[in-house]
């Protein structure tokens, strides 16, 4: 993005990076390449808490940092995440509309299959009882109308063991959500084969419609 002539600001997630918890606070690769996720779960969940929820509040604090400088285009701040950054691009994007611009990189998928039945995922992923009440795509829901990018790959582990109609299951109840708006057409699915990665060919291109859309 900073190479596209973007201001950027990249945080370190909670668990992650210099906000490690203390049981990886070393200075060896494997800690630093790693999360503690599930040490703040540990302790959030019996208090009432998520990390998710916490990550969340980290980064809306985050844009009121961006507001109080003063220096930027606050009408034009967008979010851009992978994989756990996707999630997270999701859920600010989705509870704060002071993000006007939404990329979300391969983490869009069904609750059921991607993070019930696999469930040795991150415990950042999980808030307590929402699946009984909502799917990804009812959070995605809440995106409508602003621009969205959907990156998915096709073999990408985390969409299941049905693939990418668990995927286009939950982008369908967005894109019903923007058709109330009569704006399905700035979603954008970007769909490439592969695994479970990032890849940044298309975001130029996406973005420069989004500018000549405004």
């Amino acid at each position: 993005m900073a190479k596209l002539g973007y201001a950027v600001l990249c945080p370190d997630c909670r668990g992650f990076g210099e906000r490690r918890e203390a049981a990886l606070q070393g200075e060896e690769e494997n800690e630093f390449l790693n999360s503690t996720c599930f040490h703040l779960a540990h302790m959030a969940e019996p208090l009432g808490m998520t990390v998710i929820g916490m990550c969340t509040w980290d980064l809306m604090r985050l844009l009121d940092y961006v507001w109080e400088r003063g220096e930027w285009d606050v009408e034009s701040v967008g979010c851009v995440g992978f994989s756990g950054g996707g999630m997270q691009t999701l859920w600010l994007s989705a509870l704060d509309d002071r993000i006007k611009t939404v990329i979300i990189s391969g983490y869009l998928y069904g609750y059921s299959d991607s993070l019930l039945r696999l469930n040795g995922n991150c415990n950042c992923n999980y808030v307590p009882h929402l699946w009984e009440h909502v799917d990804m795509g009812d959070i995605g829901a809440l995106l409508a109308p602003r621009p969205l990018m959907v990156q998915s790959a096709r073999s990408d582990h985390l969409n299941g063991y049905r693939g990418m109609e668990n995927v286009l299951e939950q982008l369908d109840v967005i894109k019903k959500a923007y058709d109330l708006y009569g704006k399905e057409d700035v979603i954008y699915h970007d769909i490439w084969d592969g695994g479970h990665c990032f890849h940044g060919e298309n975001l130029e291109k996406f973005l420069n419609g989004v500018m000549e859309m405004k």
